[in-house]
């Protein structure tokens, strides 16, 4: 058969794809992308060399699962880590500084396992760190002195006089009506006209036409007794020259074009009605005895005005005790509604959402009080907010996003509310317009530049809200996961850094259900057209990942080696993961006394390395956490630049490429080999090639992918001195695969620590 000589790959760009797109040549998934690709790091240029490694920071006490970096005030750098029942805060040399197992209330902390952690939401004020976890914990709220001491204590809004700074919203059946007994007072009955009342209203407010009420007992579904917190406003006869049925009805709200009084009607009889007075007049002198403006009456020279006309008032009475009507709303948030499971902070306010009883709502604290949520004022620009979002949706997370913008990810739908210079987040400012109807998961989104990443609602494939940089539609929504469905599973975080740090390349980290992590190399312009390029691919290793975070240019990963609890940094300098400066080690792994410094792993095995980039091998670690020697040439166990670590296994395997069409030499139809497969490399310390079984599968066959066939190009070249670095070549290893089949396949392999980079990967095959 004629020989094809085929071109080379030299972009890597799209990472792992899918395996259907091995025929496809043309996409550019398929040219820039390869079958496997494990355990690389995507440059900008396109190009694969081996990941970093993990340094370990501080081992972990008490079974932390979830570790995130923050910044409490400027140069206050913590972290903050949760167990099963736990949470602790850490300063910068692993030292727990805050270790909590109560709420404020004395209650224990209700994340019970490390399975629960995951839905644990908090955001930063100040010196606070407010804390939301499902619908039964009231926030928490952590708060730092700014000196050394961390406490507890439950969120408690703001109280003003008897007036609870809290969100009502009417979560009750509408057309009910309360029958307060009275306007001001304690042990006042409250009288509902439908079952209405259980015993867990009790401890609650109520909200009667705008003034709150504390129910202190109940008596039946249809009576309470309630503490009248704030005087409510009464109700009033006003009397006309003619029949006032002409003009007004039953329900219609009408107002005092002289006092400016304001009420509802809840009757008409002869020439007079009744009117259940709702607001106050702005001239009203009259005060009760908590300091506040008494509802201010009709008056004899008011023109009484409603939706269908005016008449002139004839004598109104004076004040009475309050009349039935469905004016009123309900507390949003207490021991009886539940609480929300989600916090946000943006624009000097505190947010809250996901709430049990209004699962649309979300609550804004007023400016710089992150405890007062009472949106009762839209007037003052700075006051608290409480908005529902549209459709019967259940709002998960508010995020802060490009261009001062808040962005609200739901269950069924992506919205975002437009905030500018000119149009302020205020009371009365907010909007939600639609970029997607398509929900998002319960997984924390993250900024990742100029876009913001989440999670779909299946939880397998990731999705981000891109600026467009239209007017029209500034923002729309993408898959970033078009290619690459089979490395995502029940996705549980994601981490985004924001900054740059020793490679000037940006990552997105995906952490699955299953603890293996897929990792993004993006762009914020490749994101921005029809095609968004982003190349993923698997970084997998010994330990077993149960969080990852991001913190400006670092990413911090809580893992466990041989049951051990680590903290780790991504570290470009490290070819090791959980890698130890045996002889230097950080002073949170200080061992014991009679330990040696790998005592948290006694009688494993660690991987050596020294002077950066020398590998020495596997060494077992005694059960009191010593290396034993081996005795190599070379080997000096008490050198500063000794390191201890895990290895890992990382692969390259292109798409053989097809025959390019041309005169028929059924060139798409007959088993093809490859006669070389070559691979461009800069600073190599050696590799594998290996065959990999792609034949006609058979029950005694072995498995697809399977190692057929292998040449390893050695760190050391005979000759070389073994006991310093090996020599980082620059130049064109090859290999002959063996075999046949209508889709073969070889792979190149490092398994050896040390730097590797692939520049290109050249394949000839014969057909």
């Amino acid at each position: 058969m004629p020989r094809q000589i085929q071109g080379s790959q030299y972009d890597f760009s799209f990472g792992e794809v899918d395996t259907d797109l091995k025929r496809n040549d043309g996409h550019p998934a398929r040219k820039g992308g390869l079958r496997q690709m494990s355990n690389a790091r995507i440059h900008n240029s396109g190009v694969i060399s081996n990941r970093p490694g993990r340094r370990a920071l501080y081992p972990i006490t008490n079974n932390g699962v979830r570790t995130e970096r923050f910044t409490i005030s400027a140069g206050n750098v913590f972290d903050i880590q949760f167990a099963a029942g736990r949470l602790k805060i850490i300063d910068n040399t692993g030292t727990t500084v805050g270790n909590f197992t109560l709420q404020g209330n004395g209650a224990a902390l209700p994340w019970a396992s490390a399975a629960d952690i995951q839905s644990i939401i908090y955001t930063i004020f100040n010196l606070t760190i407010t804390i939301c976890f499902g619908n039964a914990m009231r926030p928490q709220v952590i708060s730092w002195n700014g000196v050394s001491t961390w406490s507890v204590a439950d969120y408690t809004e703001l109280v003003i006089g008897n007036q609870k700074r809290t969100p009502f919203y009417r979560i009750s059946p509408q057309g009910i009506t309360l029958l307060p007994g009275a306007q001001t007072g304690s042990g006042v009955s409250l009288v509902a006209s439908a079952p209405l009342f259980v015993a867990g209203h009790v401890g609650t407010y109520m909200r009667f036409v705008g003034r709150q009420m504390l129910i202190t007992a109940v008596a039946s579904s249809t009576n309470a007794t309630v503490t009248i917190e704030e005087a409510l406003p009464g109700s009033q006869a006003i009397g006309f020259v003619v029949d006032p049925r002409t003009v007004f009805s039953i329900g219609d709200v009408v107002l005092g074009s002289v006092s400016g009084s304001k009420g509802i009607v809840t009757d008409i009889s002869g020439t007079g009605m009744t009117v259940q007075l709702l607001s106050q007049s702005a001239s009203s002198t009259t005060f009760n005895r908590f300091g506040q403006p008494i509802t201010q009456a009709f008056v004899a020279t008011d023109t009484v005005v409603g939706p269908a006309g005016s008449l002139p008032a004839n004598g109104p009475a004076t004040i009475a005790v309050p009349k039935a009507v469905t004016i009123w709303d309900d507390e949003v948030m207490n021991n009886f509604r539940g609480y929300p499971a989600s916090c946000f902070t943006d624009q000097f306010r505190v947010g809250f959402t996901n709430f049990p009883s209004v699962p649309g709502g979300i609550a804004w604290s007023s400016v710089n009080t992150p405890t007062d949520l009472y949106a009762n004022d839209a007037s003052s620009p700075d006051n608290a907010i409480f908005e529902i979002a549209p459709a019967k949706v259940q709002v998960y997370f508010v995020v802060p996003g490009p261009e001062s913008n808040e962005f609200v990810f739901c269950d069924r739908g992506v919205y975002y509310i437009p905030i500018s210079p000119t149009n302020p987040l205020k009371p009365g400012s907010v909007q939600f317009l639609l970029l997607s109807s398509d929900g998002a998961a319960q997984v924390q989104p993250r900024r990742a530049q100029e876009a913001i990443l989440y999670v779909n609602a299946g939880r397998n494939s990731m999705m981000a809200v891109i600026a467009t940089g239209t007017f029209l539609r500034p923002f729309h929504t993408k898959n970033l996961g078009d290619f690459h469905f089979h490395l995502f599973n029940n996705i549980q975080a994601i981490a985004a850094p924001s900054a740059d740090g020793t490679f000037n390349e940006r990552y997105a980290y995906v952490l699955n259900g299953d603890g293996s992590i897929a990792v993004g190399k993006y762009e914020a312009g490749s994101l921005q057209g029809n095609q968004p390029v982003i190349g993923w691919g698997p970084w997998s290793g010994a330990g077993i990942v149960s969080w990852i975070g991001a913190y400006q240019a670092d990413v911090i990963f809580t893992s466990s080696y041989f049951g051990a609890g680590v903290v780790e940094i991504l570290d470009d300098t490290q070819y090791l993961d959980c890698a130890l400066a045996v002889n230097a080690a950080p002073a949170a792994f200080t061992p014991p006394g009679g330990k040696g410094p790998l005592w948290f792993i006694p009688g494993q095995s660690v991987f050596l390395m020294d002077q950066v980039t020398r590998p020495m091998g596997v060494y077992q670690v005694d059960a009191n956490g010593f290396i034993v020697p081996q005795n190599n040439g070379g080997e000096d166990l008490t050198r500063a630049a000794l390191v201890a670590g895990q290895p890992w296994s990382g692969m390259a395997e292109p798409f053989a490429p097809d025959a390019p069409s041309g005169a028929d030499q059924r060139q798409r139809m007959e088993m093809r080999q490859f006669s070389k497969f070559a691979a461009y490399v800069l600073h190599s310390t050696g590799m594998r090639f290996v065959t990999l079984f792609s034949a006609k599968q058979t029950p005694t066959s072995p498995a697809l992918g399977t190692i057929m066939q292998e040449r390893r190009v050695p760190a050391y070249d005979i000759g070389n001195d073994a006991t310093l670095p090996p020599f980082q070549r620059e130049t064109v290893e090859s290999y002959v695969p063996v075999g046949s089949s209508y889709d073969p396949r070889a792979a190149i392999i490092w398994d050896n620590p040390g730097p590797l980079m692939i520049l290109e990967i050249a394949m000839e095959l014969s057909s």
